[in-house]
């Protein structure tokens, strides 16, 4: 693992801020494919093909939280200091006061819909794949949701935070708050990259190790009927 990486800390916020959320320990070597995640290009999801799946719902788990409780309450405080030290009622920073809310309760809203439907059914999926009981259960909950459903309905949310950021770059701030206007700029650039890696975990490592679970549980219910 490198010892000087620029993203540790903010992939470590994840872990040392909040309790364990399951009993899937971070190893050394799942935080290693994490930080070649944020600094190398292309995005190479072979690298998290060792790692079970439940450790992959756990670092999306704990990458909402992350978001929700501190990203997005940091950047919102920077745009309205920004705000407060301009003298008159710029129309750009009116704007992005509400684009920036907007884009809040649309990146809100879709995270409730993976913490309330996406991630309890793969935790459901990989519970009926280890133990009998709960397969019953299982072939319930898929009558009502299924991993094809969720990415009818799925979209990213980095492409909207990128134009939050073209619009602030309308704005050309007054001496007195230019600092502000810098780290604004910063903490949605590393915002940005962080939506990106995460939306790359969960499109090209999450949903193909979920759709492969579900695959084997209809091929096991399939066999089950033929039997009977």
């Amino acid at each position: 693992m490198p010892e000087h990486s620029d993203f540790f800390p903010q992939v470590m916020q994840r872990y040392a801020i909040y309790p364990p959320m399951s009993d899937t320990d971070v190893n050394p070597q799942f935080m290693a494919a994490l930080l070649r995640a944020f600094e190398e290009k292309p995005f190479c999801a072979a690298d998290f093909d060792v790692f079970p799946i439940g450790l992959i719902v756990d670092y999306i788990k704990r990458t909402h939280i992350f978001y929700l409780q501190k990203k997005l309450p940091e950047i919102e405080q920077s745009i309205l200091l920004l705000s407060g030290l301009y003298t008159s009622h710029h129309p750009i920073l009116a704007a992005l006061q509400n684009f920036f809310h907007r884009y809040c309760q649309d990146l809100t809203t879709h995270i409730q819909a993976e913490e309330t439907k996406l991630l309890p059914h793969i935790a459901l999926m990989h519970r009926a794949a280890n133990e009998t009981g709960y397969f019953s259960e299982y072939i319930l909950a898929c009558q009502e949701y299924s991993i094809s459903r969720f990415l009818t309905d799925h979209h990213d949310t980095e492409d909207e935070l990128r134009d939050i950021r073209d619009t602030i770059r309308l704005y050309e701030p007054p001496t007195t708050n230019a600092s502000l206007y810098r780290i604004l700029l910063a903490q949605l650039q590393a915002f940005e990259q962080d939506l990106c890696v995460h939306a790359h975990i969960e499109d090209e490592v999450l949903i193909p190790k979920a759709l492969q679970l579900e695959t084997s549980l209809h091929d096991q219910l399939n066999k089950t009927a033929n039997l009977n």
